[in-house]
């Protein structure tokens, strides 16, 4: 058989454990990656950007070879021994590679010591006659700002999303659809923790545009589920989510495909801060396709088939099996 005819044969709603045991096990090793490297302290195990943090972040490209251990032990001479650094590609938009050093806030006089220090020992290369060495200072205020906003942003998206399927189908749709956002941003962001990603405002950015593109997929599901109920009434509930499913799984599956063909340019050709935006959209627009089949649409099943014309249905089939 045609493995994409198989697709359209798969009985989704009655494997719903295991679809939900993938989920659970995703979502409990990105827990997991949140805790050990936040020292048991999830809110400690992403690696935050310098918006989220107070601090002077150095991106630097040099003329002589350097390794992080190099760049580690000249820092280390100005008491930053547990300075971030990481070697990075097109440095400052240079086209070179070099190195992002995060430091504690720096005074212009610390700057200029520490920019003479890493000049003397390695040289600091140039582009077009200027050098490649850009600095931002970012205070704890800017950072909470960004967080507070962020986490309203976020609240916001959720209440309207809630809402607006409550309004257009009923609570228990609602619910099968804020399931499958909260684990589209726990994948995310365990994700993150797991490939130890910098986490920046266009992540943000990105996780915010991926609230709206996980209720899309399981509209279009959710959209085929409310025109089948009448029509196929004397199957039980399950059967009616499966049929629904087969004939929206093409457009949402070529739905996707498109959308992340472009995200996957982003990705590998884009500059740094579309890269960090890319990024996170693939794994949530990933993550979002999967969950309005897996998520949404079992957590639904499971709270209609409780009703008490679908549970006889049941009930009648299972006694005919």
């Amino acid at each position: 058989m045609n493995p994409l005819r198989r697709l359209f044969s798969v009985d989704y709603m009655g494997h719903k454990k295991w679809w939900f045991t993938f989920s659970a096990l995703l979502i409990v090793a990105g827990l997991v990656s949140l805790f050990v490297r936040g020292g048991g302290n999830p809110l400690h195990g992403l690696r935050y950007g310098l918006e989220f943090r107070e601090g002077t972040r150095i991106a630097v490209a040099f003329r002589q070879p350097a390794t992080v251990a190099d760049v580690r032990r000249v820092v280390s001479r100005f008491g930053y021994e547990t300075a971030q650094i990481q070697e990075t590609a097109n440095v400052a938009g240079s086209g070179r590679r070099g190195f992002q050093v995060q430091v504690p806030t720096l005074t212009p006089a610390q700057q200029a010591e520490l920019k003479k220090a890493l000049d003397e020992a390695f040289g600091i290369a140039a582009v077009d006659g200027s050098p490649v060495f850009a600095l931002q200072t970012v205070g704890a205020t800017f950072g909470r700002q960004v967080v507070d906003a962020s986490l309203k942003a976020a609240v916001l998206a959720i209440a309207l999303i809630l809402a607006y399927v409550t309004l257009r189908f009923q609570w228990k749709f609602a619910v099968g659809a804020i399931a499958a956002v909260f684990h589209d941003l726990l994948v995310v962001v365990g994700v993150y923790s797991i490939v130890n990603r910098e986490v920046t405002t266009a992540t943000i950015a990105a996780v915010l545009t991926i609230l709206g593109y996980s209720l899309y997929d399981t509209v279009i599901v959710y959209d085929r589920i409310r025109e089948n109920e009448p029509r196929l009434g004397r199957l039980t509930y399950g059967e009616i989510v499966n049929i629904s499913i087969w004939e929206t799984l093409t457009r949402c599956f070529n739905t996707t495909l498109t959308t992340l063909l472009p995200v996957l340019c982003l990705l590998f050709f884009g500059g740094p801060t579309l890269q960090d935006f890319a990024f996170a959209l693939l794994v949530g627009i990933a993550s979002g396709a999967y969950s309005s089949i897996f998520v949404a649409s079992p957590v639904v099943t499971v709270l209609r088939e409780r009703e008490p014309q679908y549970r006889k249905l049941k009930a009648a089939r299972a006694g005919q099996a």
